[in-house]
């Protein structure tokens, strides 16, 4: 299986989807749990319903090749597991419901604060392990690989034009706590994703191969290498500077190297869904940059595929 350039979407009305991957041009997609019928009440898709729209986009010849996933209350979860249990049982159903559907992957937003005092942190962590263990053995039961993705996250604009006059550096991230901004946050390095992976180790246990990660410096060439055989998921965008200078633009304007990356990738035996986010803001009116994003993807993709193997 060759790389599968997709949609990642928010719908969940299945004739949108079926239309909006027709204007793509792809038959790949990824749907968000939070979406899905029934998961504001439930927590998790209303399994008929669920299985309703995976049948009808299957009909179309669309294949869901992920589900999308971010814990409700996953700090607290960590803090605190038998207070909001209900909120882990709903992923391990969610995990469920998508093996019984043959939905092979998920990404798995890991959306936890970082304490002020570092003295904290390791609290946080060996709650959010001991979440993962039960993850990690529905997901080998459900034959579902977790992708998991640091929240690497830029400032707003205005803040980021804001810290840069003030002169806020890297090293301020975790002291940098102003309205407005959401972080800082404690899984948001590359490293801190192989502290995941490595701490439950399994083969459906792996990683979401973002490049948003560079934000928090890293390089997404070398990291498809040292995740080799542990990328679940791929998700491309392009910036210009780190945090908190980062800033989302159009691929192939901002300061990554697509062509080495996606060398890297099949380098590193990757193959399976990849898609363009985080597109910068609109070039003109009636713009459509997934769909002009999506075309280029496509195109880089081809290229890196028929390069000539070095003697």
């Amino acid at each position: 299986m060759s790389l599968q350039v997709g949609l990642t979407t928010p719908l969940a009305d299945p004739e949108a989807i079926i239309k909006r991957c027709q204007d793509l041009d792809v038959d790949q997609v990824t749907l968000r749990v939070a979406s899905m019928p029934g998961s504001r009440e439930l927590g998790h898709p209303e399994p008929k319903a669920f299985q309703q729209l995976h049948e009808r986009l299957a009909e179309a010849g669309i294949t869901v090749a992920a589900m999308s996933q971010w814990i409700g209350d996953f700090a607290d979860l960590a803090m605190n597991p038998h207070a909001h249990r209900r909120h882990l049982d709903a992923a391990l159903m969610t995990l469920q419901l998508q093996g019984q559907m043959g939905i092979e992957r998920q990404l798995h937003y890991v959306d936890l604060p970082e304490p002020a005092n570092p003295d904290d942190d390791e609290h946080m962590w060996n709650g959010m392990i001991q979440i993962y263990r039960e993850l990690v053995a529905q997901a080998e039961a459900s034959r579902v690989k977790l992708a998991n993705h640091g929240i690497w996250r830029c400032l707003t604009p205005q803040m980021r034009d804001e810290a840069v006059k003030e002169g806020v550096t890297e090293t301020q991230y975790r002291q940098y706590r102003k309205p407005g901004w959401a972080g800082p946050y404690l899984v948001r390095t590359a490293e801190h994703v192989r502290r995941i992976i490595d701490s439950v180790p399994s083969k459906h246990n792996g990683a979401a191969l973002c490049t948003g990660m560079y934000i928090t410096g890293a390089d997404p060439a070398s990291e498809a290498a040292n995740f080799a055989g542990r990328i679940n998921y791929v998700q491309i965008r392009d910036l210009r500077g780190r945090w908190p200078a980062a800033l989302e633009v159009f691929p192939g304007t901002g300061d990554l190297d697509f062509k080495a990356i996606l060398e890297a990738l099949i380098k590193a035996g990757y193959s399976g869904f990849l898609h363009p986010e985080h597109l910068g803001q609109p070039r003109h009116r009636n713009d459509d940059p997934e769909k002009d994003a999506t075309m280029l993807l496509k195109q880089w993709v081809a290229d890196a595929e028929t390069k000539p193997e070095t003697p």
